[in-house]
């Protein structure tokens, strides 16, 4: 998923408002596997979007966003309220803006009391609210939002429409591209590492959203109008009782000896949650993370050979390469402490073959460990749903 943080940005193109909009209700429900992750409803007119999402990873949140328009589809006035229900991780808080030209007046309310701030834009602002909490957790867009300004999308002259968005949040700016394939899909851009394919009917109405190629992982559909301030007591409910969806991929550390040698890989552990793996969440012949989350990193006290080859004492991320012929490559990077889509090869120390085993039983949770350990070496092992990776270690 990228980012531990929780994000509303603005998208700063006026253009792309449509100037009428009929009224529109509907919901999208999100899901992660099995589990529904996130719920949306929206209500539309010309004139105002009003919104609620809730969030369940990694406790259940719920957030309320509103836009007032213009007759000219301009944002005069936008409100986010964030009230967590099933989680002390997240603060509550609300963010208001006002529009006035080329800057943003900015309230926000939270833990340490009201506070304000105005800062110049480069472009007649639009709302563009996203969210995410936690770093097992990526960001959830408002697609009520998209329904805004995707007819402009959808019919504009090139088939590459630029935003520029500035983060509700951070005041950080930045652009992103929404890209026209046809009249029925739409690609979002995802940070610049992945693509949020967008289904689109007619009246330019979000079907679905298949958000499979990034770090979400999620599919989204579109659903008649849901209670969603009902569903989010009945999620935090489930959260106090300990039933909750919890973490979308707790991080986790594999400490081991061998000999007097300590060995820690420290890991985001995701769960399968009833979905194809290889092939799927963890792609063929592709640099997989593995894991989630930051990098996946290894640390050596003393120099040691992994499968034969030398590295020495220090700190270092962990990928994999797994073919479609079964066969699969650990690499060992000299770079650390990056997120986990952040791969550089060029920092690459060693490529080495893991041995490929199938274990009889799916198994939820992706795992690292190590086994077989005594004094001269032990096992690296990888293991999620069916399939087994093992490397061996020895101290040098």
């Amino acid at each position: 998923m990228t980012p531990r943080f929780l994000a509303a940005a603005l998208i700063a193109v006026s253009t792309l408002v449509r100037p009428t909009a009929p009224s529109e209700r509907a919901a999208f429900v999100t899901t992660l596997g099995r589990d529904t992750v996130v719920i949306e409803s929206f209500t539309r007119t010309d004139r105002h979007v009003d919104g609620s999402i809730v969030v369940r990873i990694p406790g259940t949140v719920l957030c309320h966003y509103a836009a007032d328009l213009d007759k000219d589809g301009a944002v005069t006035h936008t409100v986010l309220d964030i009230k967590p229900l099933g989680t002390p991780d997240v603060r509550a808080q609300r963010v208001t803006m006002d529009f006035d030209g080329l800057e943003v007046h900015i309230t926000t309310d939270g833990a340490n009391g009201p506070q304000s701030a105005t800062r110049e834009l480069a472009k007649v602002a639009f709302p563009f609210f996203m969210t995410g909490f936690g770093a097992s957790y990526g960001l959830y867009s408002s697609l009520g939002m998209y329904e805004l300004f995707l007819p402009r999308v959808l019919s504009a002259a090139h088939d590459t429409t630029p935003v520029y968005a500035i983060d509700m949040a951070t005041l950080k700016t930045g652009t992103r591209e929404f890209v026209r394939h046809s009249p029925t899909l739409v690609d979002v851009d995802y940070f610049g590492i992945a693509w949020t394919h967008l289904t689109v009917d007619a009246d330019a109405h979000i079907t679905s959203v298949n958000a499979s190629q990034t770090t979400e992982q999620t599919q989204s559909h579109r659903t008649d109008f849901l209670d969603v301030e009902r569903l989010a007591k009945a999620f935090a409910a489930a959260d106090h009782a300990g039933k909750g969806v919890g973490a979308a991929s707790p991080n986790r550390i594999a400490n081991g000896m061998i000999g007097s040698t300590q060995v820690s890989v420290a890991f985001g552990s995701p769960k399968k949650r009833d979905r194809a793996i290889l092939g799927n969440v963890v792609p063929y012949d592709q640099v997989w993370r593995t894991g989630a989350n930051e990098a996946t990193t290894i640390s050596f006290a003393r120099d040691v050979t992994v499968s034969g080859k030398a590295v020495p004492a220090g700190t270092y991320s962990l990928w994999t390469i797994p073919a479609r012929d079964g066969t699969v490559q650990l690499i060992i990077n000299r770079q650390h402490g990056q997120w986990g889509t952040d791969y550089d090869s060029a920092q690459d120390l060693v490529h080495v073959p893991m041995q490929v085993a199938t274990a009889a039983t799916p198994q939820e949770d992706f795992t690292i460990d190590l086994t077989g350990a005594d004094n001269n070496g032990a096992q690296l092992r990888m293991s999620w749903d069916t399939f087994v990776w093992t490397a061996p270690i020895a101290v040098r």
